[in-house]
């Protein structure tokens, strides 16, 4: 499968206090290079997916208005765990 994005490698640097920062390298241009500063995990896997990723079968961008999924159980917001 061809790759969706112009980059030949990314690299997460990992900070003290717990944020990180992404590179994104560029496979012909250093000028083109992206960085991302994140202040945790769940952003680094956000900005990878939206940087490198694609959507699997059904899991196409939710139309706008579109109400968020339900939490999973015993997460804030979701069904309690018994």
């Amino acid at each position: 499968m061809k790759k969706s994005h112009p980059y030949k490698e990314t690299h997460v640097i990992h900070h003290k206090d717990g944020s990180h920062t992404i590179h994104h390298k560029h496979d012909s241009n250093a000028k083109k290079d992206k960085y991302h500063a994140v202040s945790d995990l769940d952003e680094v896997h956000d900005k990878l997916e939206e940087n490198l990723g694609e959507p699997n079968e059904g899991e196409a961008a939710a139309p706008a208005g579109a109400p968020n999924a339900a939490p999973a159980p015993g997460m804030a917001g979701g069904p309690a765990e018994e």
